[in-house]
């Protein structure tokens, strides 16, 4: 969005992350009502009680922060997802 439509980065990553929300949510519940996910329903309410509140702090440090670290910050996380997954694969 940000080198493609020329969106800025805060509103970029802020869409972004809405839509992982709803995503996330809307698979979470379908999975609790289909009895596929029967364990760590506990676990996930605490993880969302924690997004909302890391979401308010987030959003108010992106204020302070300039579109290229937030590119960064964001690359950085994800590389270190794709060297979990790699090696969790090994």
């Amino acid at each position: 969005m940000v080198y493609l439509l020329d969106f800025p980065v805060h509103i970029a990553t802020a869409t972004s992350h809405f839509i992982l929300a709803i995503m996330s949510l809307t698979g979470t519940i379908v999975h609790i009502v289909t009895g596929a996910f029967t364990r760590g329903v506990r676990r996930t309410a605490c993880l969302a009680i924690g997004v909302l509140i890391g979401a308010q702090f987030g959003a108010a440090m992106s204020n302070r922060v300039k579109g290229v670290w937030i590119i960064r910050g964001l690359a950085g996380a994800l590389g270190i997802v794709g060297i979990r997954i790699l090696l969790k694969a090994l």
